[in-house]
Formats: structure tokens, C-alpha cells, sequence
């Protein structure tokens, strides 16, 4: 008998929270889920990026954002740069699978406006890129903790000493979040 079994769901909701409708215009923590490389009508190539979105509402909706590569305008580099550098990567470097994949599950935040649809539903677009608010208190360097002194022992009555040793751990930073990607 598997758990499928064993699980009694007649008092569960049907949830229809994952309904894709539009966001709500505001700031959102997101963090980049997935992507994967497209060519347009026009011939173009871009990323179609997807956001997950991580709070403070609508957790776990998606946000939907190409970024296009080819072709005679720069505006999807530059916000391409511009998420890949809120991210916390150093864009100082060549554009590749590497450097996208290493901007992936970084949270940060995005404002949001609502692209009224025409031919379709209306959708959320990301109108910018900034740091998450909390990501430098979470990043911000630990100190050490100060060596604790030995008690000091009572000069009452002679006993046998026995040496105190403060143990102290390493502080060591989270590691980074790192994946691999497939597009």
C-alpha cells in the first residue's frame, strides 16, 4: 500500500492560487527559476526567463521576462546586465550559460507594472532590478567571537587547578547558492 493510499484529502480545498493572473503593480523579492534560449519571429534570439516570486504576497507566482540578445536594439542586454548584477555577479566579465547560471536562485527584488494585453490576458512586466533589501544583512560579514577569559579562581583555599579551555568555531560564511542549469 503506497501513500497515495494512506492519504485522506476530503478535507483539503481545491487551491487555485497558481492562476497566473497578472501580478498586482509593486515590488516584489523574486528569484530566477529557470530559463531557456528562444528565437523570435523576427529572428531574434533571447532568454525567456522565469521568476519565482518569494514574497511579501503572492508567493510562489510567476513572472515571465525575455531578454533579447540579437538584433539592433541593446535594451534586453541592459536589462539583462542590470538582473545579473542586482544578483550579486560581477558583470565585468564575457556574457555566457556560466555567468547566467551563477544569477539563478539569487533572491532580489523587481517593480512591477501591468502590460495590458491585446491579442492576449494581461501580463506582469518587470520594470526594474534592485538589491534585495535583506540580502546585506544576510551577506554582511560575521566577527569572531572575543576569546572568553578563564575564571578567575578564589584565592581561599589551595586546589588542584585544572586548566580551562575556550573552544571557539570557525565562523564560516553560508556558501554560495550554485547549480547547474540546463537551457
Amino acid at each position: 500500500m503506497g501513500i497515495l493510499d494512506q492519504v485522506d484529502w476530503s478535507g483539503v480545498e481545491v487551491d487555485s492560487g497558481m492562476d497566473n493572473a497578472a501580478l498586482p503593480p509593486g515590488e516584489y523579492t523574486v528569484e530566477a527559476w529557470s530559463y531557456s534560449e528562444e528565437v523570435s519571429a523576427a529572428g531574434n534570439t533571447y532568454l525567456h526567463f522565469e521568476f519565482k516570486v518569494l514574497g511579501p504576497t503572492h508567493v510562489n507566482q510567476r513572472i515571465w521576462e525575455n531578454f533579447t540578445l540579437t538584433g539592433s536594439s541593446t535594451v534586453g542586454m541592459a536589462r539583462l546586465k542590470s538582473f545579473i548584477s542586482v544578483a550579486g555577479i560581477d558583470v565585468n566579465q564575457p556574457l555566457g550559460a556560466a555567468l547566467v547560471n551563477s544569477a539563478m536562485n539569487r533572491p532580489l527584488n523587481v517593480t512591477t507594472r501591468i502590460e495590458e494585453g491585446i491579442e492576449y490576458a494581461d501580463k506582469t512586466q518587470i520594470t526594474s532590478f534592485k538589491e534585495a533589501k535583506n540580502m546585506a544583512q544576510a551577506q554582511a560579514p560575521v566577527a569572531p567571537a572575543a576569546p572568553v577569559a578563564p575564571p578567575v579562581a578564589s584565592p581561599a583555599a589551595p586546589t588542584m587547578s585544572t586548566p580551562v579551555y575556550t573552544v571557539t568555531a570557525p565562523v564560516v560564511a553560508p556558501p554560495p547558492v550554485t547549480g547547474v542549469w540546463t537551457t
